[in-house]
């Protein structure tokens, strides 16, 4: 019961400051989409080892209560996509094309950023029809905007994956990477898609953690229970490691994206609430006033678990450390350690990994030092 009612109070307070957080902006985002498993067929599993290897990353965060939208599969990639299901409700080709509606890759590309997607089997560029070799459209969301008169882009955006780059700084800002239907775990096994990640992404997913990039794991759907409950992993350098418990779904993932690139919001991801606890970045909640005096405010919420905010405030530029120790004095993680403008700081601490128990936070910066006590009940 106190873990649920923490667990509340945490969400809320989350939702609340939610549009004060200032999130990473990634130079690059791909977005990989399994098929039709859930968590508890991929998390833990033997067949896939890489898979989760990402999960346990020092730089990757597993989502451990995210799920899919509905049932079949394309509604699900629409709306991660687009924050709609446009209307489809199941596999088909939709029978009104182009939409004419707000999506990820018109929002980008017209506010001067860049989007691809890149499809495995897709035959040529911009390639429209319903299936060839082990592709299908039905997966392929960003197809049913192509040459819109209404947020639409040239195919140019439509990909085949033989022209994912090598060089990863030539990727575009966002993009999405959608394996064919052996290789998605959707005709084929798990294994085969958990070797075909490491196999073509591996490379990216080491790049992006030093390259203030980002790598996207999430499926489209779980095997048609009920809950819906899927895998979702984020790593890249800013990803602060650890499971993350609370409720996510694909308009979570959209908004987090649309506000890392400060870009209108699709469909029903203007109501979502970012995810914004996986970051290592500490987030700036100033108005740009100078704050009058230095301080150190107790954590929030506080018992915590196993997420929890800490927030202080500067009144000049200043080097600053922020610290935790557990009782006898050992460091436990270092939370800040880098130069900034005088201001008011929001920084998130995750002790998924620690044991309950009492914990101390330090901040340092220049002359001044406070310390404080924070409880984490598990």
């Amino acid at each position: 019961m106190k873990s649920n009612t923490l667990t509340l109070l945490l969400l809320v307070f989350l939702i609340n400051f939610s549009n004060s957080f200032a999130l990473p902006r990634p130079d690059h985002i791909v977005i990989v989409l399994m098929e039709n498993h859930g968590y508890n067929q991929i998390i833990g599993s033997s067949q896939a080892p890489f898979i989760n290897l990402l999960a346990t990353d020092p730089k990757g965060a597993l989502f451990t209560n995210s799920h899919g939208l509905t049932h079949p599969s394309q509604p699900n990639y629409l709306m991660l996509y687009s924050g709609s299901n446009q209307g489809v409700t199941n596999d088909n080709r939709p029978g009104t094309l182009p939409f004419i509606t707000m999506n990820l890759g018109a929002l980008l590309i017209d506010s001067g950023k860049t989007f691809i997607g890149y499809s495995e089997d897709l035959p040529y560029v911009g390639f429209d029809g319903n299936s060839s070799g082990y592709y299908v459209r039905k997966h392929n969301p960003w197809t049913n905007w192509q040459n819109s008169p209404g947020y639409g882009y040239p195919s140019t955006v439509n990909q085949p994956f033989t022209s994912f780059p090598s060089n990863y700084d030539s990727l575009p800002q966002v993009s999405f990477v959608i394996p064919n239907m052996i290789h998605d775990m959707h005709d084929g096994t798990i294994q085969q898609g958990d070797t075909w990640l490491h196999d073509y992404l591996n490379g990216y997913i080491i790049w992006s953690k030093t390259h203030n990039s980002l790598f996207i794991l999430t499926w489209d759907e779980d095997n048609f229970t009920v809950p819906n409950q899927i895998p979702t992993i984020f790593v890249g350098e800013e990803v602060l490691a650890g499971n993350y418990p609370e409720h996510i779904d694909h308009y979570n993932i959209l908004r987090t994206i649309e506000d890392m690139y400060n870009i209108p919001k699709a469909g029903a991801s203007a109501t979502a609430t970012p995810i914004i606890d996986c970051w290592s970045v500490p987030t700036s909640v100033s108005n740009n006033s100078i704050p009058e005096k230095f301080y150190l405010e107790q954590n929030y919420p506080n018992p915590f678990n196993p997420n929890t905010v800490i927030r202080y405030s500067l009144i000049k530029n200043s080097l600053v450390k922020l610290k935790v120790y557990d009782l006898l004095g050992n460091e436990i993680s270092t939370l800040v350690d880098l130069r900034q403008p005088a201001g008011s700081y929001d920084v998130e601490f995750n002790a998924s990994k620690l044991a309950s128990g009492i914990y101390y936070y330090r901040l340092q910066a220049e002359e001044n030092t406070k310390t404080m006590k924070m409880t984490l009940l598990k």
